[in-house]
């Protein structure tokens, strides 16, 4: 069986922290390593990471940033320290049930996979089970490169990955952020690119971690009315300040850079068919950013018309933005037809 790494980044964990740690040591298959990288706790954090440093059965380095990072760049650094075959991300808060590190271990192997997600329980605050997150997980399925959402994502709590697959492009490569206008882009949308684009991706559909929900989560609220989840499931509207096209354009080049690195590498035969497939998704978004920018009624419906010409709208297995997409757009791009908040 591979080794695995388990990489997890801490700010201010103490209050969950123990219960994550103890779901550590019940693996049935045990970490190789365990790297622990604090973001400047002001608590009993590192009090506790070093206590469990001294008991564990296996090793356990603790970094301790000389200035905040932010979770998603603590993550990345932190992973460049592991050694493992295989890595897995780990939440301060949360706990894996026994099985979690063995199955995924074991199914990258057995199907030479890159990534293995999964779905999960949620539990609140004081470890009272209140739903299942199932992030569109249906069935357990293997998925290749170009098949995914081209702006979707898989929680990092879920993600155990290659190693191989982390170094093929560097992370400080990532670009911006996909869904905030401001930020460069978090570490399991950076793996989730990565594995889209020329990965084999294992969708488990057994829940493996128990995914704790309380106010002091760094992730997106799960909750809001019906149309709130309807709208996160249908996609995200184009706005001028989140350039998704510069991001695209910008996977483009660093995907052709890697399709001609010589020499072994898992990744680089499968980079330039992903290099062309986001310039293309680069030229989509651009024409979404004119539907949603344009002045009047005809304008939009003639971008619109255009994207649809040009396929962007075309499955996602084909190489277009989906489904989803074209009803985001048809309603709050052509139409503009968009629900007022209440006023405060």
């Amino acid at each position: 069986m591979p080794n695995v790494s388990v990489v997890m980044a801490t700010y201010n964990g103490a209050r969950f922290l123990d219960q994550q740690l103890a779901s550590l040591l019940g693996q049935t298959l045990m970490p190789s390593e365990l790297i622990i990288s604090d973001d400047g706790s002001a608590d009993e954090t590192i009090t506790i990471v070093e206590r469990f440093q001294l008991a564990a059965p296996f090793p356990v380095r603790v970094i301790r940033n000389p200035e905040r990072l932010g979770y998603g760049a603590n993550f990345l650094n932190a992973t460049r320290q592991a050694s493992g075959d295989f890595i897995a991300f780990c939440d301060q808060d949360d706990i894996w049930l026994p099985g979690k590190l063995e199955e995924a271990a074991s199914a990258l192997s057995r199907y030479d996979c890159d990534l293995h997600v999964h779905t999960a329980k949620i539990i609140d605050s004081v470890g009272r089970e209140t739903g299942i997150f199932t992030q569109s997980i249906t069935k357990t399925e293997i998925v290749g490169p170009l098949r995914l959402a081209p702006w979707g994502v898989f929680y990092g709590f879920s993600m155990v990955f290659r190693r191989e697959l982390f170094e093929a492009i560097d992370p400080e490569l990532r670009g911006g952020h996909t869904f905030e206008f401001e930020g460069l882009l978090s570490h399991d949308l950076w793996i989730y690119f990565l594995a889209a684009s020329v990965g084999r991706t294992i969708m488990h559909a057994q829940p493996l971690v128990l995914y704790r929900r309380h106010a002091s989560n760094q992730t997106p609220s799960l909750t809001g009315t019906f149309v709130d989840r309807i709208a996160r499931r249908i996609g995200v509207a184009a706005h001028p300040m989140l350039r998704r096209d510069e991001i695209a354009e910008f996977r483009s080049v660093a995907l052709d850079k890697l399709s001609s690195v010589q020499g072994p590498n898992r990744y680089s035969d499968k980079a330039k068919a992903a290099s062309i497939y986001w310039r293309r998704i680069a030229d989509h978004e651009r024409q979404r950013i004119a539907l949603y920018s344009a002045s009047n009624a005809a304008k939009r419906a003639f971008t619109f018309c255009k994207i649809i010409a040009g396929g962007g709208y075309r499955p996602i297995s084909s190489g277009g933005l989906g489904l989803p997409l074209f009803v985001r757009d048809g309603v709050s791009g052509l139409l503009r037809l968009r629900r007022q908040r209440p006023s405060t």
